[in-house]
């Protein structure tokens, strides 16, 4: 007789649980480890090799259990090779961009997302433009004068660099959604990229002005249909993500390539986005997430006692800060929900990860 299945039947009415909803708690007691590693060769299928790449050795190795390969491999960095074929997408649609511009105002460029942190999960990764005017700036209001020397309309400025950006991609991609409230965005068939143009402003803050150092330089990105600006502070989120990830050797960005894992492999619907997992992960202390050979386990472990934090301790949860030290993007109740369906996920992997791990080197 299966005496732990008996037990579970005996005290099933005891817990006051319906025959359904023990039914789905048996089901969910385990994770599907065989088509999660399918979701993440998925991701690491090069079309143009006709292969899986950007796998560890211990992926082959028969003698590893498959919860302990999702573990090690959802940690995995993507290739060099591969993100520079992201960033050459992102440089090409510049090209085109200054090719075909005529204005009369100056552009600057930079790329922004994942791929600039080394926090993405796709072999194939988007990457974001920034399409910045040039000729101007917005200023803190502690710069701001009394009465500001451009006489011209900047929301006129950027409706026009949008129209004139997404004639131009048009005519090099066939593939061009313009229907963003803030961005375009083009595919790009032979590098196989997809790239969103974001069309913003330049900020100064008095931190900027005193240094020049763009960690303290913001962006006004722009709502056409609103016609209003949001301001952001990307530089100082990418810098504050790569400073740690550096000072752990990678054990940050692990953690947050795990989590962007679980979430996209996730039966259940997580709703939180790449700003708050980033979050999650970066407000741990360093010594924690330090990373040396076979520490994926500990580094997991750390991460669920964090998550417990912050599911318990809605004080703490929020005023938890934002890489660039501004935003707190946990602070709505509504995330408690989705951290607990995310740890719950970690939680399955750690514990059918925790005593086979002991038993194995790799």
């Amino acid at each position: 007789m299966n005496y732990a299945f008996f037990n579970i039947k005996y005290h099933w009415q005891g817990f006051g649980l319906s025959r359904i909803s023990l039914i789905k708690t048996l089901i969910m007691a385990n994770l599907n480890y065989t088509r999660r590693l399918e979701n993440l060769q998925n991701r690491r299928y090069d079309p143009l090799e006709h292969r899986v790449v950007n796998l560890s050795e211990s992926f082959s190795k028969a003698y590893i259990p498959e919860n302990l390969k999702y573990l090690i491999e959802s940690m995995r960095p993507i290739d060099k090779k591969y993100n520079d074929k992201t960033l050459e997408a992102a440089d090409n649609v510049m090209g085109h961009l200054e090719r075909g511009l005529q204005l009369s105002f100056n552009r600057d460029y930079r790329k922004q997302g994942s791929v600039m942190a080394g926090t993405h999960i796709k072999l194939y990764s988007d990457v974001d433009l920034l399409a910045i005017i040039n000729d101007y700036c917005f200023l803190e209001p502690a710069l701001c004068p009394p009465q500001s020397p451009y006489q011209g309309v900047p929301s006129s400025d950027i409706e026009s660099l949008r129209t004139q950006a997404t004639a131009i991609l048009k005519r090099q991609y066939d593939d061009v959604d313009d229907s963003g409230t803030k961005s375009i965005a083009i595919f790009n068939k032979n590098l196989r990229r997809k790239v969103d143009v974001v069309f913003s402003f330049w900020y100064n803050t008095t931190e900027y002005e005193q240094r020049r150092n763009e960690y303290f330089r913001g962006i006004y990105l722009f709502d056409f249909p609103k016609k209003s600006k949001i301001l952001d502070y990307p530089f100082a989120h990418i810098n504050n993500i790569n400073q740690k990830g550096d000072s752990t050797n990678d054990g940050s960005r692990k953690g947050i390539r795990l989590l962007k894992t679980l979430k996209a492999d996730s039966e259940a619907d997580i709703k939180l986005n790449s700003f708050q997992l980033t979050t999650i992960v970066h407000n741990i202390d360093n010594s924690s997430l330090y990373y040396y050979t076979s520490r994926e386990l500990d580094i997991a472990k750390v991460m669920s006692l964090e998550m417990n934090r912050l599911i318990t301790d809605s004080t703490y949860r929020k005023s938890v800060k934002s890489p660039n030290g501004i935003e707190n993007p946990l602070s709505d109740d509504a995330c408690i929900t989705c951290l607990k369906a995310l740890k719950r996920d970690l939680d399955l992997l750690i514990e059918d990860c925790n005593g086979e791990a002991k038993n194995l080197f790799y």
